[in-house]
């Protein structure tokens, strides 16, 4: 095997053992980390190829279908544009949208269990109203009305496919917090409510470059005086190598390139006060919050 060869084959182990610490993490059959690695012999092989592999899977199992699920989408578009075949958000299967989008519920988590606290906000069982921009199939707009009891939440998206399986979802679920949830078509960029919400959650990573500033601008007029801005953004990479990959990913389907330094600096511009970053998962998404000026 020639030099090449060899950084190939190592590109290929390294991809194989992060679907392996995917499909750990996803099996549904383990109640712990311990367990994960005994059940598939032929699996378990894989992962100790990874260092310290009992201590990585400890430091993922909380919420570690959340954490599979964005192992396993990072992947899947790996794969995509492996073979040209990448396409944007909306045009994916309903098995690929659904999967990501239960993945995202851990945001709501992060924002009911740290970020809310944090800003004194959605306290308790005050009235209040929360935007949900790419709401997708519903997943955190769910999460956070099952979070907050007298919380309404609108959820936007461009495209009409993920809306529907929203609205068949919430239906399905049947609950009075699905019924405190309103969908609807609709394009950030021509988004015309005015002071109308005490936080407005938006991804970053999915929307285009080109139209980050009009988004920023017209999320950041539907907050209320004091509201808050929660923003998904793509994390700061130290590894060149690691920023470009995620760039070239990001172009191929559709989403934008911009780092949580280039999002802060954007945000800071608009007025916003009170800016603070929150980690997620290793490798996910940063969230930014800022309280409206």
């Amino acid at each position: 095997m020639t030099g090449r060869d060899d950084v190939v084959a190592e590109r290929l182990s390294s991809a194989v053992e992060a679907a392996a610490i995917a499909s750990a993490l996803s099996d549904t059959r383990a109640a712990t980390p311990a367990e994960a690695l005994a059940l598939d012999p032929a699996r378990a092989a894989v992962l100790r190829g990874v260092p310290d592999i009992e201590h990585v899977l400890a430091g993922l199992w909380t919420q570690r279908r959340a954490r599979s699920g964005h192992l396993a989408s990072v992947l899947g578009q790996a794969a995509s544009a492996a073979t040209g075949s990448t396409r944007d958000w909306a045009d994916v299967g309903d098995e690929a949208m659904i999967a990501q989008g239960t993945s995202s519920a851990l945001i709501a988590t992060t924002i009911l269990q740290r970020i809310a606290p944090a800003y004194g906000v959605l306290r308790g069982d005050d009235p209040a109203r929360a935007l949900d921009v790419g709401t997708g199939i519903g997943a955190i707009a769910l999460a956070l009305a099952e979070g907050v009891a007298a919380l309404e939440v609108t959820g936007i998206d461009i495209a009409e496919r993920p809306l529907e399986l929203a609205g068949r979802r919430l239906a399905e679920a049947g609950s009075e917090a699905a019924s405190r949830i309103r969908l609807r078509l609709q394009d950030v960029t021509a988004l015309a409510d005015e002071a109308a919400y005490d936080l407005v959650w938006m991804p970053i990573p999915f929307l285009p470059d080109r139209i980050v500033d009009a988004a920023l601008a017209r999320a950041s007029a539907a907050l209320r005086p004091g509201g808050l801005l929660v923003l998904g953004t793509r994390p700061d990479v130290a590894d060149p190598r690691s920023a470009v990959a995620a760039a070239w990913l990001a172009e191929l389907s559709g989403g934008g390139t911009l780092t949580t330094s280039e999002v802060e600096r954007r945000v800071a511009d608009l007025g916003h006060r009170e800016i603070q970053r929150f980690a997620t998962v290793p490798g996910g998404p940063v969230l930014l919050a800022a309280r409206a000026a």
